[in-house]
């Protein structure tokens, strides 16, 4: 699966979020959380093939050695700029226990729709992340 199809699935997890009573809401919200979190591993996945560094299920660790190795320039290239802007979405306040390694989002929700909003944030830094990866690398 590619990462573009994860964020539509994103998207539509999103917009079934709006209409969540609370009960059932914090279920969708880890649905939605695990869904971006799989973009960042389905973007990394696709590029290690198009670079051809043959990794069965790579991660960043694995794909930055493979490159490195094999002196894969381009690669290398993707992998630097990969790892500063996951770190910048990352790291702003507002996303920083979304992209927590569990997957899960377990913070106490004290407004669903700021909970919404934060999660309609991410979604455009991934997409904006994502297609500038397609359009540059």
């Amino acid at each position: 699966m590619t990462a573009t199809r994860k964020i539509a699935e994103a998207e539509a997890i999103l917009a079934k979020m709006q209409g969540q009573p609370d009960a059932e809401f914090q279920v969708v919200l880890n649905d939605f959380v695990k869904t971006v979190n799989d973009v960042f591993s389905h973007l990394l996945e696709e590029y290690q093939m198009k670079f051809d560094c043959k990794i069965d299920r790579a991660g960043l660790e694995k794909f930055k050695v493979k490159a490195r190795k094999s002196g894969n320039i381009r690669a290398i290239s993707f992998l630097i700029w990969y790892e500063k802007e996951y770190r910048k979405i990352k790291n702003e306040p507002m996303f920083v226990h979304m992209l927590e390694r569990d997957g899960a989002y377990n913070r106490d929700i004290s407004s669903l729709g700021d909970v919404t909003n934060a999660c309609s944030a991410l979604l455009n830094k991934v997409k904006t992340m994502t297609y500038h990866a397609y359009e540059n690398f």
